[in-house]
Order: C-alpha cells, then sequence, then structure tokens
C-alpha cells in the first residue's frame, strides 16, 4: 500500500515538471521577434526619362556676306541652326583677294569664325588688290646700328631692302637690330634719295597698337606721318603685309627673335693732314652728332696737298679713292669731310671739301635758305672786314623778308660758313636766339672775339 502511494506520488511529480516546460515554452515563443518576409526584387535599371523635343530642331540660320562698300551683297546662304560656322570658299572678287572678315560696316572688328551659330548674321568682307607688289620697300630711319642708314640717303641700299617671302603674297620682311630710341619708317625710296611719300609706312600701320608694344608711335618726322619709334632693344624680324594700290590696307608687324647685337663702337681722332701743317696733323671739330668734321686753316702762297687722317685708326681719306692726295691754292679754307659707315667700316662721303668761308646774314631775309645762304654768290648779305677784327655790312630789310612766326618782323643772324654750309658753333645771335628787326637799313656788326652782334 505504502509502495503505491509512491508511485502515484512519482508520476505527479512527472507530469508538473512537463507542465512547467510547456509554459516556459509558450512564453519564449511570445516574446521573440517575428522574421521579416523577404522584400520584393526591383530592377536597379530606371525607366529612361524620354528627352524634351529640341524647339530649335529643324531651324536655319541665313548668313550674308557683304562687300565692304556695306551695301553689296556678296552671298546669302542657310545653315543648320547651331552649326559651326567657318569662312566660305567660294567668295571671288575678280582682281582682288581676300583682306578678311568683319563684324562691322567700318571693317574695324574682326568677326571670329569657329562659334556655333544661333541667330542670322552680316558678315563684311574686306578686299585688298591682287597685283603683286614688287616696290622696292627699304628700311630708312635714325638707327643706333646703322647709323649710316641715315634715313635712306645711302646708295646702294640692299642691306636695307626687305626681302619677299616665299609663299606669302605681297610679304616682306627684314631682320635688323634694332636699340631703345631708335625711329624708322619703311618706305619707297630710289637713287638720290627720292623718297616716295605715297608708299611710307609710319606708325598708323603698326599691327599692334597695344600698350605693351615694343614698336610705338613716335614724333613726327615727315608729312607721311609719325615715325615708328623702338621702345626696347632686340633683334627683330619686322614683316610688311602690302596691299599694291592702297597704302592705308598695308600693315607692319614684328617678331622680338631675341636680344640685340652689341654696337660696334668706332673711335674717330679726325685731323687735317697736310704739307702746310709740316703731315703733324690739325685738330678737327665734329659737327654735333653727324658724321661731319670740319676746320678752318690758312694755305700759304706756295699753295699746298692734304688729305684727312683717323690718327684712331690710322684710316686714311683723300682722292680718287683715297690713293691721292688733295692740291690746293693759297688762301684760307673751312675743311669739311663726310663719313659714314659701311660694314662697321668709316668710309668718305662724297668729296672733302675745301671752300673760302665768310661771315654772311642769314634768315628770313635774303633767299630765305638761312645757312644755304652761306655762299659765295651772296654777296649782298656777306660782312665786310673792317680792318679791326669786326665785321659789318648795311642792308635794307623788306616787308617781303619778313615771317608771322616771327611776330611780322624780319629774323636773322651771322653765321661763319661756306659753300651753303655752317658748323653748329658758327651761329651767332642774340643769346643764342635769333635777332629781330622791323623792316628799314640796319647796319649790321660782328665781333668774332666776342661773338656779339650789333644792330644799329
Amino acid at each position: 500500500m505504502k509502495s503505491f502511494k509512491k508511485t502515484v506520488i512519482a508520476l505527479l511529480l512527472v507530469i508538473s515538471v512537463l507542465a512547467l516546460c510547456a509554459c516556459a515554452a509558450g512564453e519564449t515563443k511570445q516574446n521573440e521577434e517575428p522574421t521579416p518576409e523577404p522584400a520584393p526584387t526591383v530592377d536597379p535599371t530606371p525607366e529612361p526619362t524620354p528627352e524634351p523635343e529640341d524647339p530649335n530642331a529643324g531651324k536655319v540660320c541665313k548668313v550674308t556676306y557683304v562687300d565692304g562698300d556695306g551695301t553689296t551683297v556678296l552671298l546669302e546662304t542657310e545653315i543648320a541652326y547651331g552649326t559651326i560656322l567657318t569662312e566660305p570658299d567660294n567668295l571671288v572678287k575678280e582682281g582682288y583677294i581676300i583682306e578678311g572678315f568683319y563684324a562691322t560696316p567700318a571693317l574695324k572688328y574682326p568677326f571670329e569664325f569657329g562659334s556655333k551659330l544661333t541667330r542670322d548674321t552680316r558678315i563684311f568682307v574686306a578686299w585688298k588688290s591682287g597685283i603683286e607688289d614688287n616696290r622696292p620697300w627699304m628700311l630708312a630711319g635714325s638707327l643706333r646700328g646703322y647709323p649710316e642708314n641715315a634715313w635712306g640717303k645711302i646708295w646702294p641700299q640692299d642691306d636695307f631692302l626687305l626681302h619677299k617671302v616665299d609663299g606669302e603674297f605681297n610679304v616682306f620682311d627684314i631682320t635688323v637690330n634694332l636699340y631703345e630710341g631708335d625711329a624708322f619708317k619703311i618706305a619707297v625710296i630710289g637713287e638720290g634719295y627720292a623718297w616716295d611719300d605715297t608708299a611710307s609706312i609710319d606708325a598708323g600701320h603698326l599691327a599692334d597698337k597695344s600698350e605693351g608694344a615694343l614698336l610705338k608711335s613716335g614724333e613726327n618726322v615727315f608729312d607721311s606721318g609719325a615715325n615708328i619709334q623702338v621702345a626696347q632693344d632686340g633683334k627683330y624680324r619686322l614683316i610688311l603685309t602690302t596691299d599694291a594700290e592702297t597704302l592705308s590696307l598695308c600693315s607692319l608687324s614684328y617678331e622680338r627673335l631675341g636680344d640685340a647685337d652689341e654696337v660696334a663702337e668706332v673711335v674717330y681722332d679726325m685731323k687735317l693732314w697736310a704739307s702746310f701743317n709740316e703731315w703733324a696733323g690739325q685738330d678737327m671739330s665734329r659737327n654735333g652728332d653727324d658724321f661731319i668734321w670740319y676746320c678752318v686753316a690758312d694755305v700759304p702762297a706756295e699753295g699746298g696737298e692734304f688729305g684727312v687722317r683717323n690718327a684712331a685708326t690710322e684710316d686714311w681719306y683723300s682722292s680718287e679713292n683715297n690713293t691721292k692726295n688733295i692740291e690746293i691754292e693759297e688762301g684760307t679754307y673751312l675743311f669739311r669731310i663726310e663719313l659714314e659707315l659701311s660694314g662697321g667700316k668709316a668710309v668718305l662721303k662724297g668729296d672733302i671739301t675745301a671752300e673760302t668761308p665768310a661771315y654772311y646774314v642769314v634768315g628770313t631775309c635774303g633767299a630765305g635758305g638761312w645757312g644755304a645762304d652761306a655762299n659765295a654768290e651772296n654777296t649782298d648779305y656777306m660782312l665786310q672786314d673792317n680792318g679791326d677784327g669786326t665785321y659789318s655790312t648795311t642792308l635794307t630789310f623788306t616787308d617781303a623778308e619778313t615771317a608771322e612766326w616771327a611776330g611780322g618782323k624780319v629774323a636773322f643772324k651771322v653765321v661763319y660758313g661756306a659753300g651753303g654750309w655752317v658748323p653748329n658753333e658758327y651761329w651767332f645771335g642774340a643769346d643764342g636766339e635769333n635777332i629781330t628787326v622791323d623792316p628799314g637799313t640796319y647796319t649790321i656788326t660782328f665781333n668774332p672775339e666776342t661773338g656779339i652782334v650789333t644792330v644799329e
């Protein structure tokens, strides 16, 4: 009986434990998070958005090419909207070639091709002559590296001629050393310094007129326009594009290739070398910056012979290609020699002159030639020796000898010269200025010792 009770109790305990486990299991499942359902698969590539319709599709732009006169239509064409515009190749004008395309009828602003066309457009066409230019264009100026150029006065001029550029139409060039302060033009210059003012390239023809340009407008010397002035030393290639018929269509551009060569310095110690100074040499003075030297010397009764020597280089100048002395008779003479540089060497320019000097009154009076009137034919205005070291003459000035720039008066100086030439140091006036007087009769006296001119 007792064992039966124990059995029943054991069964009850087992049932209780199983019930408790079942409850715990149920509570655990109720507290757990539910497993989420898998997300539906989505295609990552979006549907394409349809392109908006182009409002300019099918549109065209009209391009009108107009002659340089601003009115004559040369060509009209239609081009699809947005097309890149390029230069046309079917424009022809007999006897001419295209100089350029411009955005305005004034032909001032170049038209820029290479952009997309989005509106009707007018393009103005400038032409230049199709005639080949065979004129001798020459560099001429005041050039430190080429003093012999002397504004184109040398001849022959081969060293300063511009040469045609191969493969280019009416394009010329020259490579030269230019130095700051040099001034020049390019012109057609013939033998005997025949300067053609209708074919002269000045600062107005410079292609680059910007603030930083190395070639600029300088002081005006010739009526044709302002000189071109160099702002920076350098070796330059000057490029001239010409029109055979229209000067205004000519233009000058340049390239600075590098540094300029050093200027070769020539030393001068010029002396009159003569039998009448026992071949010892008499110093000659230089006339300012000119390549001219001079002196005054007396030749004795027996006459003599002479030449000029540069004592610094031992170069000799005389006659017959510097092989023969110049013979001269008795008298007082103003000796004058002019040189020029050729290939870096000073050579004789023209003949050495020796002429009898005198004192002259020159100015707006007489022939009005100033220094040119210092010549032996101008006896009416020549001062005479008073025998006391002074010279004088009596002149009657007329209304015809007055000048507006002189305030309606006669303007003059006393000079000492010969052959129509006066050295810079031999001009005498009132404190260096011109003497001015009203028309009338005057006695003019000059004292060479003091340099004073008196007018009574």
